[in-house]
């Protein structure tokens, strides 16, 4: 993604387009171009599509980390082409992120349809432009229904980038508000009666539950908002080092295991494994074929080749796993407590920093769950860099040869990539010494990319949108693919030899995908 800095009154300091270019680069964008008094872009119109898209940054402003980011980010959820102005007398552009096609650097042959009129004497197929141009252009769009247009304060604020969970929809009121119908209410009806079932020595770890509501329109509830960022967000606007991320991590960590999983320790109940895990990933499968048609080829190939390694499609290496009795022995979390998280994602963990506390929340409400989904969940996060398909920091291209589905996918921000990669590497002494040595820890490790590979194998249906760009959906399932031979490798497997399940794979997935799971939503 290209982007722009320019200055509309020529009095930025060099020191503050050096700033600003570092954060873009940062971000993953991969040319950044610092409009002159007249820059000529003869040469941006031949590299780029007008279907391309393009931040541009004020230099005379000071941008955030945070407004960068949510600059770059691509996301169905939220708007991709937005526009931010400055507050107080004269609004001036701020930043914008739009379509090449929408501020006309198409050589410019279109200035003149905008209202019948020309802009600050720009001269239809100009191929040059400058900063009072460029504001000019962009503020000409300010009725353009397709932009969305927000104050410089707005941006810089957290819920800028407050999403939502699956399936419903969140906004900050008086309280934090949760409504959800459909699918989503039977989840968030769960996370109600978690709340509402909480232990008092474990109330302090959550924001409090103020009310709760059900009825034919859905679920609705209000939670305690807690005016503190969130792991991820911590993370990724570079407000936190991975030592210190690691730390916090830590704290949760002992919460989870030491309290509320050990001091509520409850048998692994029977067929644990298969009602957690498989029927959900064998469903999600399904659910993933209905949404995109795309899906089904995806399926139904023989092999995947992920980035250039050959693996053997989904539901071959899951029915092999599933049909291991000596894998499920080794698999079995050794107990199960009904308040375990069950989402503990970096973005569920709210942060005091300089307090040294925390908050869970969206909490996901299983009758109860083990420790290594929660430890399965975090690596999902910063192991496999989920945040960053979240954002869409990414690019994809998938092509189906002969009976295979070609994946290739790589981040865009080696900055970001880094910083989750330092994350990983020092999250695994502190995994292995949560269990004081009393777990083996080949199994810990085996146990944690298990759920992992769980998580990812059934994240599909929460990103299928029709014209998401870059993809979401199979780069999630690749690396689903790519963490289920990892854990096939650790119980001496051979991968390769599960290809031969495919047909059997796909026969089961039509058995049990039709079936709903028994904790939808």
């Amino acid at each position: 993604m290209l982007a722009i800095i320019f200055d509309t009154d020529g009095i930025a300091c060099a020191e503050a387009s050096a700033r600003l270019t570092k954060l873009l680069l940062c971000y993953g964008i991969s040319e950044v171009l610092t409009l002159e008094e007249e820059t000529d872009l003869a040469d941006i119109h031949h590299r780029y599509s007008t279907q391309d898209e393009v931040v541009l940054v004020s230099a005379l402003q000071d941008i955030s980390s945070l407004a960068i980011r949510r600059l770059t980010l691509s996301t169905v959820r939220l708007p991709t082409c937005i526009a931010v102005w400055t507050t107080g007398g004269k609004a001036q552009l701020a930043a914008a992120r739009v379509h090449l096609s929408d501020i006309k650097f198409n050589g410019f042959s279109n200035v003149n349809n905008l209202n019948g009129t020309q802009l600050n004497g720009i001269k239809p197929n100009s191929t040059t432009v400058n900063s009072a141009k460029l504001d000019s252009i962009v503020r000409a769009l300010r009725n353009n229904p397709s932009i969305a247009h927000y104050t410089l304060q707005q941006v810089d604020s957290a819920d800028a980038l407050r999403i939502g969970g699956s399936f419903s929809t969140a906004g900050i009121r008086k309280y934090f508000y949760k409504h959800a119908k459909g699918r989503g209410a039977i989840k968030l009806n769960d996370e109600v009666r978690f709340y509402q079932s909480l232990p008092l020595p474990l109330q302090q770890y959550y924001p409090e539950l103020v009310s709760a509501s059900k009825n034919e329109g859905g679920v609705s509830m209000n939670i305690e908002y807690k005016e503190y960022p969130n792991l991820r967000d911590l993370l990724l606007n570079l407000q936190i080092r991975p030592a210190e991320a690691v730390q916090l991590i830590g704290q949760v960590l002992k919460y989870e295991y030491r309290q509320a999983f050990c001091s509520y320790r409850q048998p692994t109940p029977e067929n644990y494994l298969q009602d957690y895990h498989y029927d959900r990933v064998w469903r999600r499968i399904q659910i993933s074929t209905e949404l995109d048609e795309d899906f089904n080829g995806l399926v139904n190939a023989r092999w995947l080749r992920v980035n250039g390694r050959n693996l053997p499609n989904i539901p071959a290496m899951l029915l092999r796993l599933e049909e291991d009795k000596a894998a499920g022995a080794r698999l079995d979390p050794g107990g199960v407590s009904p308040f375990v998280h069950s989402d503990l994602h970096l973005e569920n963990i709210l942060c005091d920093v300089a307090g040294g506390r925390f908050w869970l929340i969206d909490p996901r409400g299983y009758p109860s769950c083990d420790i290594y989904y929660d430890l399965g969940k975090l690596a999902h996060s910063y192991n496999s860099k989920y945040d960053l398909l979240h954002e869409g920091r990414h690019e994809a291209s998938f092509a189906f040869r002969d009976d295979t589905a070609v994946i290739d996918f790589h981040f865009t921000s080696d900055t970001l990539t880094q910083l989750y990669a330092e994350v990983n590497d020092r999250m695994t002494p502190v995994i292995h010494e949560l269990f004081g040595g009393r777990e083996d820890p080949a199994d810990v490790d085996l146990r944690v990319r298990f759920n992992e590979a769980m998580h990812f194998c059934s994240d599909m249906p929460f990103h299928i949108r029709p014209g998401a760009n870059p993809n979401v959906a199979v780069p999630i399932y690749a690396i689903g693919a790519q963490l289920l031979a990892e854990v096939l490798e650790k119980l001496d497997v051979d991968v390769d030899t599960c290809v031969e399940m495919q047909a059997a794979g796909l026969r089961r997935l039509a058995e049990c995908g039709q079936q709903p799971w028994r904790f939808e939503g």
